[in-house]
């Protein structure tokens, strides 16, 4: 039964770090795909009134940043709750083998 439990812990361990990698690096992604969101907005906004006017959204990379953003903010939520998922688990069951 202390086998089980120990394959269990070993089997969580490795998922929990395979999630914190994916975690950190859909981090890295959704920070990118932020400043480059933040950065074509500044570009925006030092337009002359007159540019402001004329110009169409789809002149512009904003659709196409604002869905890379959407897709990286999703798949980090996923990666973060995947991550602590596992590590509930992996603290679980430690602490049922402690107890054995």
């Amino acid at each position: 039964d202390n086998n089980n439990y120990e394959s269990k812990i070993a089997k969580l361990q490795a998922a929990t770090e395979t999630a914190e990698h994916d975690l950190q690096q859909a981090e890295v992604a959704w920070k990118d795909s932020q400043m480059r969101l933040s950065a074509a907005k500044e570009l925006l906004q030092e337009l002359n009134a007159k540019e402001q006017e004329t110009i169409q959204i789809n002149d512009t990379k904003l659709p196409e940043l604002l869905e890379l953003h959407a897709l990286a903010q999703n798949r980090y939520d996923t990666a973060k709750a995947r991550y602590e998922t596992n590590q509930r688990y992996l603290q679980i069951y430690q602490a049922k083998a402690a107890n054995k």
